[in-house]
C-alpha cells in the first residue's frame, strides 16, 4: 500500500532479471547391516552430497598409464605435489592440536605437565608429517633415478634417427 492510500498497478511482464534456483546436489544413499554381533544388526546409512560426478577412487592419477617419460614426470610431480600439501596441512593440524591440548587441566585440575601431555599426544601426527614430507622426497627420486637408468634410451628417442651424423671412411686429408 502506497503512502497516500492507494494501490500500484499490478505488472503485466515479468522482472527483466530472475535468478535461477540453486541446484541442489544429488543425494547417494547406501544401507549396510553391521556384521558386528555387539551392534544388534544396527542399520548404517551412509549419505554422500555430491552431483554424480567422479569419486575419489574413480579419479585417474595423471600419468598413470607409463606409456612415455611425460607420463613418468606427470605421474611424479602429481604425487610429489599432492604429499607436500598433505605434509604441510599435517605439520599445521599437529602446531593448533598441540596449542589446544596444552590448555586442558589434568583431573585434578591442575595445568603442571600439560604441555608434555599435549606433546606426547601430538607427536604421532608430527611423524605422520614427517613421513607426507619424506614421500614427496621419494617421488622425486623416483623420477630422477628412472632419468639416470634410462638416460640413453632416452636420449635415442629425443634425438630422432633423421639426426645421426652418417660415418664417414677414415682419410688422412
Amino acid at each position: 500500500m502506497a503512502l497516500n492510500g492507494t494501490v500500484p498497478p499490478r505488472p503485466v511482464a515479468p522482472p527483466a532479471f530472475v535468478p535461477k534456483p540453486a541446484k541442489v546436489p544429488e543425494k547417494h544413499i547406501t544401507k549396510n547391516r553391521s556384521m558386528n554381533p555387539s551392534l544388534n544388526g544396527a542399520l548404517t546409512i551412509n549419505i554422500v552430497k555430491g552431483g554424480g560426478g567422479k569419486t575419489a577412487a574413480e579419479e585417474k592419477t595423471p600419468g598413470s598409464d607409463f606409456l612415455s617419460n611425460e607420463d613418468i614426470h606427470k605421474f611424479c610431480e602429481d604425487g610429489r605435489k599432492k604429499a607436500r600439501k598433505r605434509a604441510v596441512e599435517r605439520a599445521l593440524d599437529a602446531e593448533m592440536l598441540e596449542g589446544r591440548l596444552q590448555n586442558i587441566p589434568d583431573v585434578n585440575g591442575t595445568m603442571a605437565g600439560a604441555r608434555a601431555r599435549a606433546r606426547r599426544v601430538t607427536r604421532w601426527l608430527k611423524r605422520i608429517a614427517q613421513a607426507e614430507k619424506m614421500i614427496a622426497k621419494w617421488y622425486a627420486a623416483l623420477y630422477s633415478a628412472f632419468e639416470r637408468e634410462y638416460e640413453a634410451q632416452l636420449m635415442k628417442i629425443g634425438k630422432g634417427r633423421a639426426q645421426q651424423k652418417p660415418q664417414r671412411p677414415f682419410h688422412w686429408r
